[in-house]
């Protein structure tokens, strides 16, 4: 009883972000906040599912001098964990790494935070690449019986990611 209210809990609020932020209802928020933080907050909070798959979990952060920022930590939190989620979800030997970066852009001196997420999961088809960023839309009809999922998540990073001025994106071959 407890999964499954979890699961309608989830599947509620991914809705209720999708159709803020389709809506033009979301605003970021604008706090000081320490990027090395956040990130090792996101580490302790997965390494117990990743540690349960029997799975490696290396988080590697390069912040250089940069030590706080100004911006929305909480929805960059939420990109972080969906698709540290998925990497996790989706991998069920080997390993996620995930690299953070944050480097200053010499043009407009403004900081450009990257993410990268590697697996050795199961990979996603050039195909499947396409629509992978759609709302309600998973790699083929089989994942969402076999992991779980709403075809959400993705689809809220995309908009939340375009929110700070950013883009998202996806390198991968089936079965790699």
């Amino acid at each position: 009883i407890r999964d499954s209210g979890q699961t309608l809990l989830n599947l509620l609020n991914d809705i209720l972000d999708l159709s803020k932020v389709e809506a033009g209802h979301i605003a970021l928020e604008e706090t000081d906040f320490s990027l090395s933080e956040l990130v090792r907050s996101t580490e302790a909070l997965w390494c117990q599912n990743a540690a349960e798959k029997g799975l490696e979990f290396n988080v590697r952060a390069n912040t250089g001098n940069i030590n706080y920022l100004s911006g929305d930590s909480i929805r960059l939190r939420q990109v972080l964990n969906n698709l540290i989620g998925n990497a996790i979800k989706f991998t069920s030997e080997g390993s996620v790494a995930v690299k953070i970066s944050a480097a200053i852009r010499p043009m407009d001196g403004r900081i450009t935070v990257r993410a990268e997420i590697q697996d050795t999961g199961i990979g996603i088809s050039a195909e499947n690449q396409r629509s992978l960023f759609q709302r309600f839309t998973q790699a083929d009809a089989s994942i969402t019986r076999k992991y779980g999922g709403t075809g959400l998540g993705l689809a809220i990073c995309q908009n939340l990611v375009g929110l700070f001025g950013g883009a998202i994106g996806v390198e991968s071959t089936d079965g790699q």
